[in-house]
């Protein structure tokens, strides 16, 4: 065994081995997903500096195997160890941390999530971030997706990678200044009682957790009923109140981030920056291009984190100044990993018309909307406004054991969806807002790209600008109005600042600002989403035939919970989870834990008792012992070495083990359920159809509303219209106003003030229904 020091005093590296005091713990501890521990008492002889705070501390086996590398963390604590010739003689105890320690010094940027990423390129975004140099890494095999990861700044660097290894059922390691992210079971160590490598005497094992098979799962407050009401402006009032509530976006996913671009050098945490002639630099006017090499993508500043192109979003580049070179592309969203003109989904083109900037709309990698000439010294904000009323547009994904494939994933599918795109340009010149000049408002044209990275500048050649951006989410809200015989214009939801028309306050009133209040006769619409708690239920009707003893007991076993990790933010996420916890909890092989005892494991050529290489947290035990009759697959959660400075080295391996239903791996769960959750009466026996999202109201008249249902039924289904919510049943009952079995139908008007349900349904017995309603609220007065 061999322990060395670096305490940074010029020396290097020093070997300790004959300071260590026999007879005191010397043990290093590795905990899954956490940093690696290592405690040790030292005596050093004459000659050798006391270990500092910091140091650099290194432990080998006899075959230079590493075990431990990490850092001193604290200054070592003198303890009494006797009498010397010269007077009381002291011991230090040594405590030390993993590679992490540096890192978790390191805050933690509050930027927006990684959205749509594998493990291994959410793990290299975080480790970019933290300015911590001469970290490699062996990432290769961490290509589990994750839908939406959020790195915490409540969180410590090692808490969120633990975090995202977690949920994509991975172990991470920083080890001799490497980070690696393996799926666990990558490495297996066999345990055979009958191949002699089995010792019955040091297995301790028991199933610590009973089986369940019927499965709740609570998660958060999601988005419901896709909500369209009208209202009639009188040419005053200023203030309509909704029928229902509106979702709310947590306050926490509002702010995604903003940069001042103050400072010597871009945020790091924040920022990419791909600039090869040194044209960006950051000056008083804030971030600042003059030149390019001329070719679009090569120069520039964009995202570690990407953009989840759900529910609303607000994108603007502030101070906007336009030099002589103008040619690239500003406050510009991209897909599919381009920087490219056809890679850009949505930003403002700039370009040169008679010595002046130009400002054009880019939409799908082309020019749509009008062109705007920009003044000479004036300052500009460029905005981008986006709407969709789905808000979520990848699930989560939820992973379990598989014995062929290693792992099962339920979840991860990616979610179509509409969406709308406002350009407009603001003149801000000496801090007077002008009025916003709309340059495109309307439809995306198909359905945009789930995420995307966002990049305030791509230059080709330009000379310009940017005192600031800032990325805000937002519900998914939309206003459009409606002048008496006048065409329906959007409007701009969000702050006077932001050149605003009104906007939906949370609680539940649409507010005009004084200067654009509707006049007499304009007809409203607002579309919005209802809220409510997301909620799933799942059982297995095979384990409950197994477990009710041929009718002889209840075979049901319920669980009722809260996944904490990954956060369910929908239905049909709570809809995987349950699953993928189905999938565990049915199997009384998922609630297995306990102790091994082993010696010398890390040692390659299988000493006595050994287990014939090292182990880590996250490598399995392929048991098979006979005198027990179990045979499993035991997931390693800790290992604990106890070293003992001899010749050769003795190394005590004490290893901790629990599969998934045990102790939470990749799925953490919770027992308490939210007050406000509504809990299913049955477990669910098939999905429900998609819900109406595209449901459009083609006309409102004092006697009747047309719709269009913007899809097909399924044959033998149709669509069916309610005057109140989650009462679809195939019966007629009080509240049935229609069922259609064609897209286009007509819903007769009987009052000014009517609220009406829609959902989709099938031919099965009972009928399947849609998720969510689709709703029409209508507040207009009758024709005389």
């Amino acid at each position: 065994m061999k322990i060395t020091i670096d305490n940074y005093d010029g020396k290097g590296a020093v070997d300790y081995t004959s300071s260590l005091v026999s007879g005191r713990p010397f043990r290093i501890l590795r905990r899954l997903n956490q940093p690696v521990t290592c405690e040790c008492t030292l005596l050093p002889p004459s000659g050798l500096t006391a270990p500092v705070r910091n140091a650099r501390i290194t432990v080998a086996d006899d075959q230079g195997l590493l075990l431990f590398t990490g850092y001193v963390a604290a200054e070592p604590a003198p303890e009494l160890a006797g009498e010397g010739t010269t007077g009381p003689v002291c011991s230090l105890f040594v405590s030390a941390i993993g590679d992490e320690m540096l890192l978790d010094r390191q805050p933690i940027a509050p930027t927006g999530p990684i959205v749509g990423a594998t493990a291994g390129s959410a793990a290299q975004v975080m480790l970019a971030r933290s300015e911590i140099l001469g970290i490699t890494t062996a990432l290769s095999l961490a290509t589990m997706g994750i839908a939406e990861f959020q790195a915490l700044s409540s969180r410590t660097w090692s808490e969120n990678v633990a975090a995202l290894a977690a949920a994509c059922r991975n172990a991470y390691l920083l080890q001799n200044s490497t980070l690696s992210l393996n799926p666990v079971g990558t490495v297996t160590h066999a345990l055979s009682e009958s191949a002699g490598t089995l010792t019955p005497a040091n297995l301790q094992i028991a199933t610590i957790k009973a089986l369940a098979n019927d499965i709740t799962v609570c998660g958060e407050e999601e988005p419901a009923a896709f909500v369209t009401e009208f209202f009639q402006g009188d040419g005053t009032t200023v203030l309509f109140e909704l029928t229902e509530d509106p979702w709310k976006l947590p306050s926490s996913k509002a702010k995604t981030f903003t940069d001042n671009f103050q400072g010597s050098i871009l945020n790091p945490q924040l920022w990419i920056v791909d600039d090869p002639g040194s044209a960006v630099t950051l000056t008083a006017n804030g971030l600042t291009c003059i030149g390019g090499n001329g070719v679009l993508g090569n120069t520039v500043i964009s995202t570690f984190s990407t953009v989840e192109m759900g529910g609303g979003l607000i994108l603007e580049a502030n101070s906007v100044q336009f030099g002589a070179q103008t040619s690239g592309i500003l406050n510009g969203l991209y897909f599919g990993g381009e920087t490219s003109l056809t890679g850009c989904l949505a930003g403002f083109q700039i370009g040169q018309s008679g010595g002046a900037a130009t400002l054009a709309p880019i939409l799908n990698g082309a020019v749509a909307g009008s062109t705007f000439t920009a003044v000479a010294g004036h300052m500009y904000t460029l905005r981008l406004r986006f709407y969709s009323n789905e808000v979520q547009r990848i699930l989560q994904s939820y992973y379990t054991t598989d014995p062929v494939s290693g792992f099962d994933r339920f979840g991860g599918d990616l979610l179509p969806a509409t969406g709308s795109f406002v350009f407009e340009v603001q003149d801000t010149t000496n801090g007077v807002a002008g009025t916003p000049v709309v340059l495109y408002a309307g439809p995306f044209g198909g359905s945009p790209s789930p995420w995307c990275v966002y990049a305030p500048l791509n230059a080709a050649t330009l000379d310009c600008s940017i005192g600031s951006v800032t990325v805000e989410r937002l519900p998914p809200n939309w206003v459009t109005s409606t002048p008496p015989n006048g065409t329906a214009v959007i409007r701009r939801i969000g702050t006077t600042a932001q050149g605003a028309d009104c906007t939906v306050e949370s609680t539940g009133k649409l507010r005009f600002y004084p200067a654009s209040t509707p006049q007499a006769g304009e007809v409203i619409a607002v579309s919005y989403r209802t809220s409510r708690r997301s909620v799933a239920r799942f059982a297995s009707a095979a384990s409950i035939a197994a477990e009710s003893q041929n009718g002889k007991l209840p075979g049901t076993a319920a669980w009722t919970g809260t996944v904490t990790n990954p956060p369910p933010r929908s239905s049909a996420d709570c809809e995987n989870a349950a699953q993928a916890l189905l999938a565990l909890s049915t199997s009384r092989a998922a609630a297995w834990a306990g102790t091994y005892t082993a010696w010398n494991s890390e040692q390659q050529s299988g000493a006595p008792g050994s287990l014939g290489s090292d182990i880590w947290p996250g490598d399995v035990l392929a048991l098979a012992s006979t005198s027990t009759g179990i045979t499993a697959n035991l997931v390693v959660r800790s290992v604990a070495i106890d070293l003992s400075a001899s010749v050769p080295a003795l190394a005590k391996y004490t290893i901790g083990f629990a599969n998934d239903w045990a102790d939470a791996l990749s799925i953490a769960t919770s027992a308490t359920v939210p007050a406000d959750a509504w809990l299913p009466l049955q477990p669910e026996t098939a999905l429900p159809l998609a819900n109406l999202d595209g449901l459009t109201v083609t006309s409102v008249t004092g006697s009747q509303i047309q719709i269009s249902a913007g899809v097909t039924p399924p044959t033998g289904g149709g669509f069916e219209v309610r005057r109140a919510d989650y009462s679809f049943t195939p019966g007629p009952g009080p509240d049935l106003v229609l069922r259609s079995p064609v897209p286009s139908f007509t819903i007769p008007r009987a009052a000014a003030m009517e609220r009406y349900y829609i959902r989709m349904y099938d031919a099965s017995t009972p009928p399947h229904y849609s998720r969510f309603s689709s709703a029409v609220f209508v507040n207009l007065p009758l024709s005389s």
